[in-house]
């Protein structure tokens, strides 16, 4: 039972490597958005693309995290890129 629980600890850990390559990889491209909005004057905050984004996680989710949970994630990951293209 240990030598199961250890490998799927090692995935798990994998899994988290990819994840953090990927949201870095997203905040490197909101960052670039967050350049062109100021080039532009336009505004970081866009309550509508956010919404859209959620939805459409929700829309792809299939499961077992539920719309509240998977809501939850990338609200986090939209507020920590938006406060990237902040500075």
């Amino acid at each position: 039972m240990q030598d199961e629980i250890n490998d799927l600890r090692k995935r798990i850990n994998g899994l988290d490597e990819q994840i953090l390559r990927s949201l870095n990889e997203r905040a490197e491209l909101a960052m670039r958005i967050g350049r062109a909005k100021a080039k532009t004057g336009a505004e970081v905050y866009d309550p509508a693309r956010e919404r859209a984004v959620l939805e459409r996680m929700d829309t792809l989710n299939p499961g077992p995290l539920d719309k509240g949970a998977v809501e939850e994630v990338f609200a986090g990951i939209i507020t920590a890129c938006r406060e990237l293209q902040m500075r």
